[in-house]
């Protein structure tokens, strides 16, 4: 046998063994991106709000264990954790493990007292929970919850980490969000006659919750003491352009939107006589889009299995 013939001791470099490499890589590349998009432009406009009113919610004090549920880059967890103290515990988890490693390195970064913090990234957050029963004395959840697929399924499987005697807080936006973004919508969908897509536009409304169904996702999972708060506020934007390419809308209910208008030409052409119809009506002056947040806060009964 020639040099030539001997088998190589190399591993051998196939071209899916690449194209899998690759794909990870321009994976990795994405969850940076989103990172950097979400601090940048997400979390100053809409994010920090209600996790505002979730701190402001949760009755905490030093010593408690506490378990953050979509902790996302760590803006909330840092609060958390401060507001615990030394003699604390914060378990905070989401489903992203770009999202995580940011949120431990803004964890890492602080020098503030603060409680010991558990960063876990796990699948199916906020679905299922990789925690004991009873684990802590306080759950709270800004937003995740209300964005899981099943929210009152996911306040189910939060209430059951909680211990007796232990508060949940969980925040939504509600119905009445993107309210002027609706009304010019429907406005375009019942003049080009588009009455299949109009039918769809009232159902999906009809499915953003309210406060009470907010509220009944606690009481359904055997909570007491249930409040709501609410708080009204606008994100201005200079054009209908920067509206629909603002990362807060285009990774967000875009999708959506653009589903219940139709598909291909149709759709296009529905976004295009939309887009018209806000730069008509708010020309001269920012398109203010409304938000409405809620807080609910409920407690487990002490005695409680």
């Amino acid at each position: 046998m020639t040099s030539r013939d001997k088998p190589s001791d190399k591993p051998t470099d196939k071209p899916a063994d690449r194209h899998a490499a690759n794909q990870a890589d321009r994976h990795e590349e994405r969850q940076a991106r989103l990172v950097e998009i979400y601090d940048d432009e997400i979390l100053p406009a809409y994010a920090a709000r209600f996790a505002a009113m979730a701190s402001r919610a949760l009755e905490i004090r030093p010593g408690l264990r506490a378990v953050e549920v979509g902790c996302t880059t760590g803006h909330l967890t840092r609060t958390l954790a401060e507001r615990l103290g030394p003699d604390g515990h914060l378990t905070a988890l989401d489903g992203s493990a770009a999202f995580v490693a940011k949120a431990r390195a803004r964890i890492e970064a602080d020098g503030t007292a603060h409680s010991p913090v558990a960063l876990l990234a796990r699948p199916g957050i906020p679905r299922t929970l990789p925690l004991d029963d009873h684990a802590a004395e306080r759950v709270v959840s800004s937003l995740a919850i209300a964005g899981a697929a099943d929210p009152a399924a996911a306040v189910m499987e939060a209430a059951r980490v909680l211990a007796p005697g232990g508060q949940l807080v969980v925040t939504a936006p509600l119905r009445g969000t993107w309210s002027e973004f609706f009304d010019l919508f429907r406005d375009v969908l019942r003049e080009g006659r588009k009455h299949v897509s109009l039918g769809a536009l009232d159902r999906h409304i009809a499915t953003l919750p309210d406060g009470p169904a907010v509220a009944a996702w606690l009481t359904r999972a055997g909570l007491t003491q249930v409040t709501i708060t609410v708080e009204r506020w606008e994100i201005l934007f200079k054009s209908a352009r920067e509206f629909f390419f603002a990362p807060l809308i285009e990774l967000g209910p875009l999708a959506r939107w653009k589903e219940l208008s139709g598909r291909g030409d149709e759709m296009q052409d529905v976004f295009f006589f939309t887009k018209e119809a806000i730069d008509v009506y708010f020309k001269g002056r920012p398109f203010a889009v409304t938000v409405v947040g809620a807080a609910v806060s409920g407690w487990k009964p002490i005695g409680s299995q």
